[in-house]
């Protein structure tokens, strides 16, 4: 696969909902851990991990081990502790401290655990604000309160999790490493989204080196193949027919390439260097117009069917470009990503309105890509995640955080 900037392969996931037609095959293979058991895992690698178990939903039972892309973990504090940390097997609170080394709570990183060795273990996620205790983290504490985060808290509350503060000891596993500093680079599988099919829900896929892999609603695969290695893959109901066609966006010619359903393909020069393509129904009229954003001046530019151009600003440094209908009214709307800046720390969607008002949402921890669509065909666009190192799309139907729907489906990626 090829390797891309943190920006413009976080962009891909800024499709339109549409769709199109294709043939079917055998799904894609799973995804490969960026660690192996034992061995050295970056934080935000742990944390990954430990958002999948709450991604699924793993309810909370010492006697049993669920089995999954991550490996076999008993389904308890401390098998969830070990899952994260990608162990050989599952420790108990006891035996934790055997493959971990004591620090201060002010020492605590993303990705550490706090250990009452008698009875409760759970993983530090990061501070939300250090200077006053603030800090998220993510458990699977008892029956009632299954696999859950990340969870707000204060390292100088009285008790945490059920048990006095003061009873834990703040632990770092001891191959945990930290990710690396600076411009982050990403190879593997970029997410795509679209309506495969008229009248159908959003359903998504993937794109690599010139090959789409395409999910449909009912988890069967598609192969199509259209663009090259290094293209930037988009979607949008170009031909106006209910339905998205693919198309390409080649950056080092600002070149548009669409492929139509009767096979065709026709190409369109619109931007210049370092714009993402950003398409979507920009005049109202049924079908998809050009559009790029420009991330030095953090501004939506649309090509519309006149030939004449509008440009708005919205976002900051550091934000990816998300279009869709977030009114419900069947046009396209603006919007950015604003990725988690620490391990840990969540993602943001930004979204302007049609009134001008912008609204913003949490969902979803750094290392995430975007994906937008409208999952259950509700007439408006919702959000989602792709989530590299286990391969995961974690689709949410209504902005309150949460999935309801979570299945693997490519190969996956890796950040470094």
């Amino acid at each position: 696969m090829s390797r891309v900037s943190r920006t413009a392969a976080r962009s891909l996931a800024t499709l339109v909902a549409a769709g199109v037609g294709v043939t079917l095959f055998t799904a894609a293979a799973p995804a490969q851990a960026a660690s192996t058991a034992g061995g050295t895992i970056t934080r935000s690698e742990v944390l990954a991990r430990a958002q999948s178990w709450v991604d699924e939903g793993v309810p909370y039972n010492q006697g049993a081990y669920k089995s999954d892309a991550n490996g076999t973990y008993r389904e308890d504090c401390s098998g969830y502790v070990s899952m994260a940390w990608h162990l050989t097997s599952s420790l108990v609170t006891q035996t934790l401290p055997n493959v971990s080394t004591p620090i201060s709570f002010s020492q605590l990183k993303a990705g550490d655990a706090l250990d009452y060795t008698a009875e409760h273990t759970f993983l530090f996620a990061g501070w939300t604000n250090q200077s006053s205790g603030d800090f998220t983290y993510y458990a699977e504490s008892n029956t009632h309160n299954p696999t859950h985060g990340p969870t707000k808290a204060n390292i100088n509350s009285s008790s945490l999790e059920g048990w006095p503060t003061s009873y834990y000891t703040a632990l770092r596993y001891n191959n945990i490493a930290d990710d690396p500093t600076g411009p982050s680079t990403y190879s593997g599988d970029l997410p795509v989204s679209g309506r495969w099919g008229v009248g159908s829900a959003t359903t998504v896929g993937v794109f690599r080196d010139g090959t789409w892999a395409l999910r449909d609603v009912n988890g069967g695969t598609t192969s199509v193949g259209f663009g090259q290695a290094g293209d930037l893959p988009m979607t949008g109901d170009f031909d106006g027919v209910g339905h998205d066609q693919l198309g390409v966006f080649r950056p080092g010619t600002s070149t548009f390439a669409v492929r139509h359903d009767d096979g065709s393909t026709t190409s369109l020069v619109f931007g210049q260097a370092g714009d993402i393509p950003v398409p979507g129904m920009w005049d109202h009229n049924g079908h998809a117009q050009m559009a790029v954003y420009r991330p030095s001046t953090n501004s939506f530019t649309v090509r519309h069917d006149d030939g004449s151009v509008t440009t708005a600003g919205l976002g900051q440094a550091g934000d990816v470009p998300i279009v869709g209908d977030w009114d419900g009214v069947g046009h396209t709307q603006m919007g950015v990503f604003r990725p988690g800046t620490n391990a840990g720390d969540q993602n943001t969607f930004v979204l302007r309105h049609d009134d001008g008002s912008v609204t913003t949402a949490t969902y979803g921890i750094k290392g995430d890509l975007p994906v937008v669509g409208d999952w259950s065909s509700k007439g408006r666009t919702t959000y989602g995640v792709y989530r590299p190192g286990t391969a995961t799309f974690a689709l949410s139907n209504a902005y309150a955080g949460t999935a309801d729907s979570v299945f693997t489906y490519g190969n996956g990626g890796t950040w470094s």
